[in-house]
């Protein structure tokens, strides 16, 4: 069901409503790639039926379906189009044309050559569960994910969410875990990760298959590199890769996940999958979070530090005793006394 995820947090004042994000989805249905368009993106059934709904809810958990469709035009193709148009228009005129001209051209020859194209498709699952505030997307990269959350957003306007970032960074926690040997709660660190050095050079070292509980490790740990993935087991139920940027890659339900559930009906295998998959994964992303000190609190901290620099706060006024101690300072600096005029007199004279 899920390969991968990126977590992000619904806003708090976001109000959940099936019929009106189907409706919204409704409206950016997908469609094919037109004959001269590059790229088609739109909202599919995740049943992959025909007729079936565009938002499936499975307990309390809604599942969403984005296609993409892109024409796959090879550079190559558009350069030897163009080539050929330059050499007629050169044969014809007896000039080349100029370097403007010639992106024209290839303009033009893209548009020629387009519906020629075979298309490739993709999809990109959606999960969100709204009772945890949570918004999950089953994509590669993050620029992939906001790709999709942009469409969404398009779609229903309403749906306001940041990506989810926990308190202490993924990385220091990852090689804290590392040093001593002592994961989170219910996690157990597997045979496979990545170091990374933080300098220009970005040296990595990568252990695939290999014990981690070595010295060689700790040594690449404390000479800095940082871990920037590292393998994982929940519970012996799921296993899966944390990355420095907090996603988790290469989700894989172990076999005791299935032990005394019968092979479902073709008809029924969507729902038990989904049911699978989100009750598991509802309990593994929350212990994560907490693994790695918790949830950063964005609006928290931001209204903190507004409080803190707004006018009239004590943070924006000098302290009592600093401004008595300020006013006394003024005072004798205005005040010399009739010995110390004296003697900067004295000094000063013999340059009269």
């Amino acid at each position: 069901m899920f390969k991968n995820l990126i977590v992000y947090r619904l806003a708090a004042d976001w109000q959940p409503n099936v019929e009106k994000l189907e409706d919204a989805l409704e409206n950016e249905r997908f469609v094919p790639c037109g004959a001269t368009e590059a790229l088609s993106a739109g909202w599919v059934p995740p049943r992959g039926e025909p007729g079936a709904r565009l938002l499936e809810e499975i307990g309390d958990h809604w599942l969403l379906s984005l296609r993409m469709e892109k024409r796959v035009l090879p550079g190559s193709v558009v350069r030897e189009k163009v080539d050929e148009m330059v050499e007629r228009i050169e044969l014809e005129t007896g000039r080349r044309p100029g370097k403007k001209q010639q992106r024209d051209m290839k303009e033009q020859a893209t548009l020629e050559l387009l519906p020629r194209a075979f298309t490739l498709q993709s999809h990109l699952r959606v999960w969100i569960s709204p009772k945890q505030g949570f918004l999950m997307v089953d994509a590669g990269s993050i620029g992939k994910a906001d790709e999709l959350i942009t469409l969404l957003v398009k779609a229903d306007s309403s749906i306001n969410l940041h990506l989810l970032q926990s308190a202490e960074s993924p990385a220091a926690c990852m090689a804290a875990w590392l040093m001593d040997g002592v994961p989170p709660a219910d996690f157990v660190i597997d045979r496979d990760c990545e170091l990374k050095a933080a300098d220009e050079m970005k040296a990595a070292v990568r252990y695939a298959r290999h014990h981690l509980d070595t010295d060689e490790v700790k040594a690449h740990l404390t000479s800095g590199k940082m871990p920037t993935r590292l393998a994982m087991t929940w519970k012996e139920r799921v296993s899966f890769t944390l990355t420095d940027t907090m996603q988790i890659k290469g989700i894989k339900f172990l076999d005791v996940v299935f032990d005394g559930r019968d092979k479902p009906a073709k008809d029924e295998a969507f729902d038990v999958d989904a049911a699978l998959a989100t009750g598991e994964l509802a309990q593994l992303i929350p212990d994560m979070i907490e693994g790695l000190g918790g949830e950063l609190d964005f609006i928290g901290q931001s209204a903190k530090i507004a409080a803190e620099h707004a006018p009239g706060s004590a943070s924006s006024k000098p302290a009592a005793s600093e401004s008595a101690s300020d006013a006394t300072a003024a005072k004798s600096s205005k005040t010399a006394s009739p010995a110390k005029d004296e003697d900067l007199a004295a000094e000063a004279a013999p340059w009269d």
